[in-house]
């Protein structure tokens, strides 16, 4: 998932979510499982405290006689964290066999009050929780204090453990929680990611419109887009149209002056015919120009390259019969061009009939296709181009050879659709001798 994207924002909020309130859970369950634990300690103080009380009586001279003894074995052990003692005057009449001959760091609470909770320190330094209570008997002249201690270690040890199992209950609960977000934000935003694909599909040329098939949601969007598609393509093949009439309707007038002006042998006549053929050309030229900014980049462009290289070697050959030239062509199947088929037509037809014209007897064009990018060479082994005078070649109206027919623009008209569809020409020397041209285009591969 990159940074800046859907999946990752959802995703990341849910985990975030659901992690906070896992942790708010487990420390809630904690927090009232100690409390839990806490009143159950003190209801087991106090049911103590009762039974040491009613094992507790008064002889007929005032001194405290014991029935019986706490049943619970822990106030036998010595120092095992529970203990009880009797006080008379904040001196021991009876305590716990646990205590042995050490006394409870008592605080004496006032006559007659419900028990009280108290911590402190036992004989081993351990923290205790003790219930103590001032009693006065019938006969009795003072009050007796009964103090019933249990360490606070075992109030520790439960709640640890219900932690220990809280932790890994949730955390486990946490896990297949995260999985289900993760599973349903990806399930969620799988038709975005199929309008992705199709959408590539349209820029490539293998489609013209998003299926109609998406989620309520999304079918807005998709509906949208296809009208401005349609509306794109509207757009297009009007302006296609208009340049076709502009060039019909430029073409033939010039072509009747030219033809008025060969009947005036004179200076005059000549200056005609030169500007004539300068129009010709420019109208040509930005005709060509305007035509290609339509339709250079349009979505859904798509053209075969081997198809365009082989009716174009086809016609080559029928026009430069009596040359007798070998036209090799080497093109891999399912090689794709992203844009215009007229557009590759002309940039090919163009290199490939100067080729031609300055070949000896051999032309040869090869292409190759990667990923993203189609190279196509088109080489001969006519006479070549001088390092020194390639860039001007690729100038406006330039010829080498005035003798050779041609107004010059063809290179520059190739450059031109070359550099509307972002990308480049190169002039080298051929394995013949001659001339290599090398054209790097986007490929719809």
């Amino acid at each position: 998932m990159i940074p800046n994207s859907l999946s990752l924002r959802l995703i990341a909020t849910s985990f975030v979510w659901v992690g906070a309130t896992l942790l708010v859970t487990a420390v809630l369950l904690v927090v009232l499982f100690r409390e839990h634990i806490e009143q159950r300690f003190e209801a087991m103080l106090l049911d103590h405290l009762e039974e040491l009380v009613s094992a507790s009586e008064l002889t007929p001279e005032g001194t405290l006689q014991m029935t019986w003894r706490p049943s619970d074995p822990r106030f036998n052990r010595p120092h095992s964290g529970w203990y009880w003692e009797i006080l008379l005057s904040g001196m021991a009449v009876a305590r716990s066999d646990s205590l042995w001959r050490e006394s409870l760091k008592v605080t004496e609470p006032p006559v007659g009050e419900i028990p009280q909770i108290q911590q402190f320190y036992g004989p081993e330094d351990e923290p205790l929780r003790a219930l103590a209570q001032d009693i006065i008997f019938p006969g009795g002249e003072k009050p007796l204090l009964f103090v019933v201690a249990g360490p606070v270690a075992d109030i520790e040890d439960n709640v640890r453990a219900f932690t220990t199992q809280v932790a890994i209950t949730l955390m486990v609960l946490g896990i297949g929680l995260l999985l289900v977000v993760w599973f349903q934000v990806r399930f969620g935003l799988r038709p975005l990611q199929a309008m992705q694909r199709e959408l590539g599909d349209i820029r490539k040329g293998k489609a013209l419109r998003l299926p109609e098939n998406y989620p309520v949601e999304v079918e807005p969007v998709v509906s949208e887009f296809n009208s401005l598609l349609d509306h794109h393509t509207a757009l297009l093949e009007r302006a296609r149209t208009q340049v076709g009439n502009l060039a019909h309707a430029l073409k033939n007038p010039l072509t009747v002056i030219r033809n008025e002006a060969k009947a005036m042998d004179n200076e005059r006549g000549r200056v005609i015919r030169e500007q004539t053929a300068a129009m010709a050309n420019s109208v040509e030229r930005y005709l060509s120009q305007a035509r290609i900014a339509g339709t250079a980049g349009v979505l859904g462009a798509r053209t075969d390259v081997k198809a365009i290289i082989e009716d174009l070697c086809f016609s080559m050959e029928r026009l430069y019969k009596e040359k007798e030239l070998e036209i090799q062509r080497s093109v891999p199947e399912e090689c794709w061009f992203r844009g215009e088929a007229q557009d590759l037509e002309e940039m090919l037809g163009n290199l490939i009939d100067n080729a031609c014209k300055w070949a000896g007897s051999k032309v040869q064009v090869r292409a190759s296709c990667a990923t993203d990018r189609v190279l196509i060479m088109v080489e001969d082994d006519g006479p070549g181009i001088p390092e020194q005078r390639k860039p001007e070649v690729i100038r406006r109206g330039c010829r080498l050879d005035e003798r050779v027919h041609g107004s010059g623009l063809g290179l520059d008209i190739v450059q031109d659709i070359v550099g509307l569809y972002r990308g480049s020409i190169s002039l080298n020397q051929g394995p013949w001798g001659g001339l290599s041209v090398h054209l790097d285009l986007p490929s719809a591969t």
